[in-house]
């Protein structure tokens, strides 16, 4: 008579506390405590709710990470355009107001330059374009260097010492500016001028891998609102177009404009929540927001995993929300 190898299972894990989902993903254990069995697992990225600001607003600008940002100026509710100078910090869980921004002004951009605690805002809207720009350290904000073109609704990427100023407009709905000017720390310089001029652009990254995306009309070019270039340091180049056109959106770019970027919300119009994320090479749809918003603030110095968006319109939001990639859970195992 043939003999046949018993089968031999494996054995669970037994754990009194759950291991965090992160740490866990993809394993199995029992936990004793419950007297039940756990996994934990890996999901796509999604966005979860975060501490709201004090001072609701759109038109405001954004500096730094999920859990260190900072926010300055914008439009409050009412009729534009009304303006403030009011900042805000982020920890990751509230919002707290610090000093205030020297020239209170709105329009400047989603996305400012650098971290929490070395960031910097340029342009934006007063009774006109500003060229004026300010830089904070972590107490206080003071102005620098001016740049060179006035603008508005421009977006900007880099560090206090090696920044950009890019696209943007002298008045809302004439000139779409192809310029970039670079910082230094010290000084602005025009250097390699957009493919394509837009206004109400979203972008952001390090000064040598840079990335805009979508923005305003730019008359006479088909793919204008959707359309997206890369910056190596010196030059831009087209690549491949978001799935949706629109203006006002957020941006929220990784250490590498090769590697990752989210396009968050904005206008087609109406106003939308659709979220698409870059791999380096093409656009993907991703997780809606919540609140569908655009003139909001997004955060300049995203990681590969981690953004955030705060204030916009319409009605003048407050809500923060933060994107997580990937979202991990523990689920309890059931038998049916």
């Amino acid at each position: 008579m043939a003999t046949y190898k018993g089968i031999q299972g494996y054995s669970v894990q037994k754990l009194a506390t759950d291991p965090t989902a992160s740490e866990a993903a993809g394993q199995l254990w029992y936990n004793s405590t419950s007297g039940k069995f756990k996994i934990a697992t890996e999901g796509a990225g999604a966005w979860s709710s975060g501490g709201a600001l004090n001072a609701p607003r759109r038109n405001l600008t954004g500096m730094g990470t999920q859990t260190a940002a900072i926010t300055g100026g914008g439009t409050p509710p009412g009729s534009y355009p009304a303006i403030i100078g009011t900042s805000e910090k982020y920890d990751g869980t509230s919002w707290t107001e610090v000093n205030n921004i020297n020239t209170a002004r709105s329009n400047m951009g989603s996305d400012g330059i650098g971290t929490q605690g070395a960031a910097q805002i340029q342009g934006g809207y007063v009774s006109s374009a500003l060229n004026v720009c300010e830089e904070y350290d972590g107490t206080s904000w003071a102005e620098t260097a001016d740049m060179n073109t006035a603008r508005l609704v421009l977006t900007s990427g880099g560090t206090q010492s090696a920044g950009m100023a890019i696209g943007g407009t002298d008045t809302p709905g004439a000139t779409h500016y192809d310029l970039t000017e670079t910082w230094n720390g010290t000084s602005w310089a025009e250097a390699g001028d957009l493919n394509t001029g837009r206004q109400y652009l979203a972008g952001g990254g390090p000064s040598t891998a840079a990335l805009v995306m979508s923005g305003g009309p730019a008359p006479a070019v088909p793919t204008g609102p959707t359309a997206t270039e890369s910056w190596n340091g010196s030059s831009w180049t087209t690549v491949n177009v978001l799935n949706t056109g629109r203006q006002s959106g957020s941006g929220s770019v990784g250490p590498s404009a090769s590697t990752f970027a989210l396009m968050v919300g904005g206008e087609t119009p109406p106003v939308i929540a659709s979220t698409e994320a870059w791999n380096g090479s093409t656009w993907s749809e991703v997780g809606d927001l919540a609140t569908a918003r655009a003139q909001a603030a997004g955060n300049s110095a995203a990681s590969t995993t981690a953004a955030m968006v705060a204030g916009g319109q319409p009605g003048d939001i407050s809500a923060t929300e933060e994107w997580n990639d990937p979202v991990y859970t523990i689920k309890t195992v059931t038998v049916s």
